[in-house]
């Protein structure tokens, strides 16, 4: 029988963090192939990674990752989707049960940005 051991990410390196305006966030959204954003404690948001390389996916057997930005929104209350402005919704995920997100969230949260 397969032996199946999960193993989180020991580090995430974040490169970038953008706060967008819920409308700007949904229409980079509606542009991209997925078109669904994530949810987490009132936070609407996307994570890019960066384009993946052979010394990457060394890291990654150790245990790190690097996001080259993460993009994010406040947004209160979770809907399953979300309109922009023009009236186009996007769907949006909740990952609340997610704990890499739910750390994520909360680590972005005591960022100086936060707050800008």
């Amino acid at each position: 029988m397969t032996d199946f051991i999960h193993e989180p990410y020991k580090t995430i390196f974040v490169r970038d963090l953008i706060k967008l305006s819920l409308d700007d966030l949904l229409s980079m959204m509606a542009s991209l192939e997925s078109g669904s954003a994530y949810w987490v404690d009132g936070v609407l948001f996307a994570c890019f990674a960066m384009t993946e390389s052979e010394e990457l996916a060394k890291k990654e057997i150790q245990g790190q990752t690097y996001l080259d930005k993460v993009i994010f929104a406040k947004y209160d209350n979770y809907t399953k989707t979300a309109k922009l402005s023009t009236n186009m919704e996007i769907n949006v995920l909740n990952v609340q049960k997610s704990r890499l997100y739910r750390d994520l969230i909360s680590w972005l949260k005591k960022q100086p940005i936060w707050n800008e």
